[in-house]
């Protein structure tokens, strides 16, 4: 894997949370649920699997397992929180929930994910620590950026910028993960 992997990991990560707004509306915590998780976590999975498909076989699986863990995690008292904004205004919580909220997220799908990753990569179980890790970054600085934005522009678009930051987190983070995972195991 290379440079140009994480290029295009990160530009369909980006692409399909901007596809799975033609399904999904940002709402807060229980306006989404276990179908707009499973719409999401497809809408990505399978546009991930894109990329995987020239280094995993089949890829498809990647995608099925996105939806099957997004809608774990919108079922849940989670909701599916990468469409979701924060009630509350608060810089400090919003980074110590998304922190907290991120970590949760990313290791329901890391486990998700691992179930594929496990039959072709040697220690995929690294897996989960590093997308526990990236969705815990990618959120909380999602939920900041929204929080800011918000508060500069009071406007709910700056909500919805805030979460395409934290999907661009979270795509470079994992991409980065992905090559050091499959090259360095």
């Amino acid at each position: 894997m290379s440079w140009a992997f994480w290029l295009r990991w990160l530009a369909v990560t980006l692409g399909g949370f901007l596809a799975s707004l033609f399904w999904i509306e940002i709402g807060e915590r229980p306006d989404i649920g276990l179908i707009e998780g499973m719409l999401g976590g497809a809408t990505i999975g399978f546009a991930q699997s894109l990329v995987l498909r020239r280094h995993f076989s089949p890829a498809w699986w990647w995608g099925l397992a996105n939806m099957l863990s997004w809608g774990l995690i919108g079922f849940s008292i989670f909701g599916a929180t990468g469409w979701i904004a924060p009630r509350s205004l608060n810089l400090a919580l919003r980074l110590f929930y998304g922190i907290i909220n991120g970590a949760q997220i990313g290791f329901v799908l890391g486990v998700g994910q691992w179930l594929v990753l496990r039959l072709q990569v040697p220690n995929a179980w690294r897996w989960i620590a590093a997308s526990t890790l990236c969705w815990s970054i990618g959120l909380a600085v999602g939920w900041i950026v929204g929080g800011i934005l918000r508060l500069v522009t009071h406007l709910f678009l700056g909500e919805v910028v805030g979460l395409a930051v934290a999907w661009i987190v979270v795509g470079a983070t994992t991409g980065l993960a992905l090559i050091f995972l499959v090259d360095f195991s």
